[in-house]
């Protein structure tokens, strides 16, 4: 789910760390990348959000948070899996 509340149609998952979402929505144009790496025990997370151009960056930051959103989501993911560790 977004920052605005609307869930967004993932349209491509390529196993196994591979997921490309967004739905095309004419007044969020925007895709996400999310790339989960392993690296020894670890995992690393690298998230793009990519814009047609900086202008639409900025609209769409400044409409809908989009940075922010994507910090909030990764704060979350973080949290979520430190409470798999002790079930």
């Amino acid at each position: 789910m977004g920052p605005d509340g609307r869930d967004y149609i993932n349209i491509d998952i390529k196993k196994p760390y591979y997921k490309q979402i967004g739905d095309g929505d004419k007044d969020v144009d925007f895709q996400s990348k999310i790339i989960f790496e392993e690296v020894g025990e670890d995992t690393n997370l690298t998230m793009e959000q990519i814009f047609s151009n900086k202008k639409e960056l900025k609209r769409v930051n400044e409409k809908y948070g989009a940075i922010e959103g994507g910090k909030q989501h990764v704060y979350k993911f973080g949290k979520y899996l430190e409470a798999l560790k002790w079930v």
